[in-house]
């Protein structure tokens, strides 16, 4: 297969450094057509022999610009935050653009999965990858779910796991033995690029990925350990007692409501979002391009 030209968009979120670093440390060097295309607001960004940043904001005024800037590149890899305005311009670069693949920001939980108990959930998502299959263009759609990074998601940022570290205390749903897929914040980063570089006939047009499984007692312990506290358990719901507390949250909300985002996401993982590794084969054989991180 022949080096791959990809363009990034979005390098100030969760997943900019990540790949950005994964880009940088020489493990898919005969795969890329460098340099990389990194799209940016920031000016501070000199550009190297492997990326070339391109200074721009995303609205309806830049979309020639862009695709301009972006004309051949085969792959555009979208790490931004969800925006239907940002979304909306992106749709219109990617039909003037043409990439042969295109990876949108669907990082995350299974939205398909999670929409069976939550209605509506980040709709805004999954219309976006809708809109860009509807021009021909192949889509893939990257799940991940919980996004693990120490000093941050899974380590710090633990309310979507029932943690409340203002009180020490947790929300337990269910059996503490259930397990949700967690992924690291660098394997992110490679994954990315080991899509892009996957032959596309190869590609489905969603990938579950991860680094490993843990159990909310592991995720419990872990905090405990690192943080030299002891949790104490505050509530204790059952499966269907949590799904009952959501579907009241969501008829009282008018549907999906952003704020109770967290509560979403224990909810959903604690009835069950884990999935298997089949998809980690795909694009890293027997981790033959690189070792999966721990939690």
């Amino acid at each position: 297969m022949a080096p791959v030209s990809i363009a990034i968009i979005g390098l100030h979120g969760s997943l900019g450094k990540p790949t950005l670093d994964a880009i940088n440390s020489g493990v898919f060097d005969d795969k890329l057509k460098f340099p990389i295309k990194a799209l940016t607001r920031n000016d501070n960004n000199p550009s190297t022999d492997k990326i070339e940043y391109i200074k721009t904001e995303i609205n309806s005024e830049t979309i020639d610009s862009i695709s301009s800037a972006l004309s051949g590149v085969d792959v555009i890899v979208e790490l931004i935050t969800p925006n239907p305005e940002l979304f909306t311009a992106l749709e219109k670069v990617a039909e003037k653009v043409k990439p042969k693949l295109y990876i949108p920001s669907q990082f995350g939980s299974d939205i398909d999965d999670v929409r069976k108990l939550i209605p509506g959930f980040l709709t805004v998502k999954t219309q976006h990858t809708e809109n860009l299959r509807n021009l021909g263009i192949k889509t893939v759609d990257i799940v991940t779910n919980y996004f693990a990074q120490p000093g941050s998601f899974l380590y710090e940022f633990v309310t979507h796991i029932g943690i409340d570290p203002a009180t020490n205390s947790v929300v337990q749903i269910g059996s503490l033995d259930t397990k949700s897929p967690f992924t690291r914040v660098e394997d992110i980063g490679k994954v990315v690029l080991a899509v892009a570089t996957t032959p596309i006939d190869k590609l489905p047009n969603k990938l579950k990925v991860k680094s490993g499984s843990v159990t909310y007692k592991e995720f419990i312990e872990r905090y405990e350990s690192s943080h030299n506290v002891v949790l104490t358990i505050k509530e204790k719901l059952t499966t269907e007692e949590a799904k009952k507390q959501l579907d009241e949250r969501l008829k009282e909300s008018g549907g999906f409501n952003f704020k109770d985002f967290t509560f979403y996401l224990h909810v959903a993982g604690a009835l069950g979002l884990e999935y298997d590794g089949k998809d980690n084969e795909l694009i890293n054989p027997n981790e033959s391009i690189w070792k999966w991180q721990k939690y």
